[in-house]
């Protein structure tokens, strides 16, 4: 990896300007590492380096060729892989002032691959599809798209970039259409804007204490809130080299994200604790020898419940390879809040308790010997805040009460896409404040923020909780 200089630290106004910035300053320094080769044997050969000075050329011709065919403010569904493509089809519709709706790729033309790709597309009225030369035909195939609507980002030439016309995005504009999962006839996209991409960037950059000298490793899918915020605004938000790979990669062999985090000597990663559990159940002896874990600094946890018993089997399993117990950070975060709302503090650990199995199902949480464990998600961040309310009268609670968790700041998404009764239902104005009711569950004890569940699965017997 080509090493970078540190500039002196200044927040970013938005993506389009910060890019550019990274490209003028910085042209040489490396911005993505794509891991290309399955084979880790030649795994470091076979992976790819881009500069921001490429990748910025990239970008510019790519968004050129956006501005010539459609107007500002139209969407543009983004069907690919976690690669180099992926970042420039992304960057290239703020640069053009297009408005991003991240997809999943299809597996085959089959009805049910397909039904909620076209359920978004129908959805979000989309003027064009950004993919590669390798996923086009599946998608001409359908019949769904015309021709001039269909982009392999890989065709476009770099040298068109002098033909981009600058376009500087306001706080307001909307940057993505973030579609939440659910039925794929109802597909309900979360309407992010710029201001709140960089609003939460920095949110993020705090919570983690992140820095240019970090390296990042994202395997998570663009077209989750957690990949795409995560792992590619927090990147170039703060100037540090994002490793890439593909989720199918990780589900293939989980150790791959592993072998990558020791070659690259990653600082932060991370993933929903499903991947932590399947990465202690399906790595052997053998490969543990390869290991290196040390560099791993934030290994985040989030996007589901956070279990004490993962975190604690996943560093006994890796401690001998050098991970550090105090680098697991869990966190919780939404979409409609679009991504991170609570968060640690760097190197504190996880800190969990036992809480009263019966007090909960009665609404209250009190430490206990042999209970009930729950692990702390941290704190709100800087210009934000979070709540505890009764979902029926609306009154805040007191900590160790259970209630709604209900988040404010400007990292609130704008609402749902040409959905007003369901963004009036979900983003309220409640004591001249607007909130987000989020729909999860859970309490705050010792200043921190535990999870206890979701609304819509918790079910009332005779007066006692079950989540």
């Amino acid at each position: 990896m080509k090493a970078r200089s540190v500039p002196h630290r200044s927040y970013p106004t938005n993506m389009v300007t910060q890019l550019l910035a990274l490209a003028a300053a910085r042209s040489g320094d490396t911005a993505l590492i794509v891991v290309r080769s399955e084979d880790s044997e030649h795994a470091a050969a076979a992976d790819k380096e881009i500069d921001y000075g490429t990748l910025d050329r990239h970008i510019r011709a790519l968004a050129a060729t956006l501005q010539e065919r459609f107007a500002v403010g139209e969407r543009a569904l983004l069907l690919l892989d976690n690669d180099e493509h992926y970042v420039v089809a992304f960057f290239a519709c703020l640069y053009a002032g297009l408005i991003a709706v991240p997809v999943f790729p299809p597996e085959s033309t089959r009805e049910r691959h397909l039904a909620r790709l076209l359920a978004i597309a129908a959805d979000a009225k989309a003027c064009c599809v950004l993919t590669t030369s390798e996923i086009l035909p599946l998608i001409s195939s359908t019949g769904q798209f015309t021709q001039a609507s269909m982009i392999a980002v890989d065709a476009v030439k770099p040298d068109e970039a002098f033909a981009w016309r600058p376009h500087v995005p306001r706080d307001d504009d909307i940057a993505v259409l973030q579609y939440t999962s659910g039925s794929t006839s109802t597909p309900k996209g979360v309407m992010v804007s710029h201001g709140n991409l960089m609003a939460n960037a920095r949110a993020i950059e705090e919570g983690m204490s992140m820095s240019a000298k970090d390296v990042y490793l994202n395997w998570l899918p663009f077209y989750h809130d957690m990949g795409l915020i995560g792992g590619l605004v927090q990147t170039f938000h703060r100037g540090m080299p994002v490793v890439l790979m593909t989720p199918r990669s990780f589900i293939e062999r989980p150790v791959r994200w592993l072998e990558a985090i020791s070659r690259y000597r990653v600082t932060v990663s991370g993933a929903p604790d499903f991947a932590f559990r399947l990465c202690v159940e399906r790595i052997r002896d053998t490969p543990m020898q390869e290991l290196a874990l040390s560099s791993w600094r934030i290994a985040f946890a989030g996007a589901e419940p956070v279990r004490h018993s993962t975190m604690n089997a996943f560093i006994e399993r890796f401690a001998p390879v050098g991970f550090a117990p105090d680098a697991i950070y869990p966190c919780y975060g939404l979409a409609e809040a679009t991504l991170f709302v609570t968060g640690g503090t760097r190197g504190d650990g996880m800190e969990a308790h036992q809480f009263s199995t019966e007090l909960l199902a009665q609404g209250s949480a009190e430490v206990v010997k042999h209970g009930t464990p729950l692990v702390a998600c941290g704190r709100s961040l800087s210009h934000h805040a979070i709540r505890i309310v009764d979902p029926e009268t609306l009154d805040r609670l007191t900590d160790g009460n259970v209630g709604e968790i209900w988040t404010s700041g400007p990292s609130l998404a704008c609402g749902y896409w040409q959905r007003p009764r369901e963004t009036a239902e979900t983003f309220i104005n409640h004591e001249g404040r607007r909130w987000l009711r989020t729909g999860d569950l859970g309490f705050v004890h010792a200043g921190q923020l535990y999870i206890a569940g979701r609304r819509k699965d918790l079910i009332i017997v005779r007066g006692q909780n079950i989540y």
